[in-house]
Parts: structure tokens; sequence; C-alpha cells
């Protein structure tokens, strides 16, 4: 089997939006420090994007409390007609990679900042998968030919159950702005037809791929003022199970004009509903 684990990284520890925007760019995600509170956090964030901001702000804070609320409210909504269903899981898993706003499809945020207020005593260290350098290494060997091909070629179903994007596409793509963009989520499925039977192994193969990445790749630990800056398109995230009901980190999304898609307004991921376009 492939030895993937290097496809997830501890970012760099940087200092000034410049040097932040120059690592990201170059590795897909850095760490700055000094941040005291959310305002700073969100203040930071935009000058990170610099001139290409469009928007930036918190949306949601991530705390056990707020998790396991938004967890029933998903719990209660019913599977879809493939029997695939939204759970939010709990604080004390291990998260799945993912981009954040896979839901939203085109309208998911280009960058992500977490921002870390305060981290758990124990448990709760964050992963990062690099899909672009995944899907280099998949790439360096010939058994992976076919998935390769898949992922960078075919059509698939990005959407979560119940709530449909409208389009399909790749796994893998380049965006009209040149950026590339690697996704995965739980609920990636083929899209519905003749072929999907076929698909599916493909799928499934891509999702073995990544949590082969995040499981034997390295974690990190975040302190509190500190902040993880990503960009989005090309790098999941998430973090270690934990129980403290103190932790809190915030998730800060932003569209900068190399995204494809730009809200005109609010997201509610506990009911993903695709918004209109801008």
């Amino acid at each position: 089997m492939t030895d993937v684990s290097s496809a997830s990284f501890i970012p760099r520890r940087v200092s000034g939006p410049q040097g932040a925007r120059e690592t990201i760019a170059a590795d897909g995600a850095a760490i700055v420090s000094g941040l005291p509170d959310e305002a700073s956090a969100v203040a930071f964030a935009r000058q990170v994007m610099g001139d290409k901001a469009v928007r930036c702000g918190t949306q949601f804070e991530a705390t056990k409390t707020g998790g396991a609320r938004e967890a029933m409210t998903v719990a209660a909504q019913p599977a879809d007609h493939r029997g695939r269903k939204r759970d939010f899981g709990s604080a004390e898993e291990r998260m799945v990679a993912h981009n954040d706003g896979f839901a939203f499809g085109d309208y998911a945020p280009d960058h992500l900042f977490l921002w870390c207020e305060r981290p758990a005593d124990t448990g709760g260290d964050s992963f990062l998968v690099d899909t672009a350098r995944l899907m280099a290494l998949l790439d360096a060997d010939p058994a992976h030919a076919d998935l390769v091909d898949f992922c960078r070629t075919v059509d698939i179903d990005h959407s979560e159950p119940n709530y449909p994007q409208g389009a399909f596409t790749p796994i893998t793509r380049t965006t009209p702005s040149g950026r590339f963009q690697g996704r995965f989520h739980p609920y990636l499925a083929p899209v519905e037809g003749p072929a999907e039977k076929a698909h599916w192994p493909f799928v499934r193969s891509w999702e073995a791929r990544v949590h082969q990445a995040r499981d034997t790749g390295p974690m990190f630990r975040v302190e509190a003022g500190e902040m993880i800056c990503i960009d989005n398109y090309r790098v999941l995230h998430g973090r270690d199970g934990h129980s403290d009901p103190q932790r809190k980190v915030c998730s800060i999304w932003g569209w900068s004009r190399d995204a494809v898609a730009i809200p005109e307004g609010p997201l509610d991921i506990v009911v993903p509903k695709i918004p209109m376009a801008s």
C-alpha cells in the first residue's frame, strides 16, 4: 500500500499577514499566534486575504455544548433515498477530515481560519491533509492510476443527504481562478445512474486514502491565541477527540475574489440550503 502519511502535515508557525499568505500559498496552511480575541482573529484573517478579500467572519464557535446541541438537531433529520444520513458525531470522536462548508458546494469558503480561544486540557489535537500532496503520492504509484484518473475526470455528488447542490463535479479540479481544489467529506457518492455501481469503489478508495493519511500522519496542538490559516480548497482538516467542555475554537470563513462563488447572506450548517447566486 502506498505510504500517504506525508500528505498529513504540521503547518509552519509564521508572523504577520504577509508571512501567513505566502506560507498558505506554498504549503496550504500556516499557524500564527498573538491573537488575543475573536475580533483580532477576524481582522487578521481579512488581512491575510488582502486586497482580494470579499467577505470574512466567524461562521460558528466550536464547543462541546454547542456541538452536542447541533448534533441532536441533525440526528432528527431523516436519511435520504440512498440511505445516507447526516451525523455530526460527538466531541469524543476523532473528526472526519473535511473541507469546511462542503455542504454548500461552490459557495464553500476558499479560506478557513481556526482561532483557538481555549484548547482542551487533553486531546483535541489538530490534523491537516494536503489533497494536492495526496494526489501527487497516488499519481507516483501506477497501482493508483485508475483512482487518480477518476478523481480528476469523473463527476460525483458532493452534496449532503437531502440537501442537493444541483451540480456535479470531480473530486479534484482546477478552479476558474487557477486554484487546485481537492475535496472530501463523509457523504461523497457517485452520481445516480447506470455508472453508479462501477463508481462506488473509486469513491471508497479515495475515502480510504484520506483516512489513511489522517491516521498515519502527525497531529499538533494549537494553544490559546493561536490560529490555523488554511487554504480550504486544498487542505482538509479536523481534530482528535476530547472531553473538555471548556474548549473553544472559532471557525472563521473567508471568501476572496478567487472563490468559485460567494454567497450573499449567512450559511446554516445545520440546514445547509444552497444560497442564491451573488
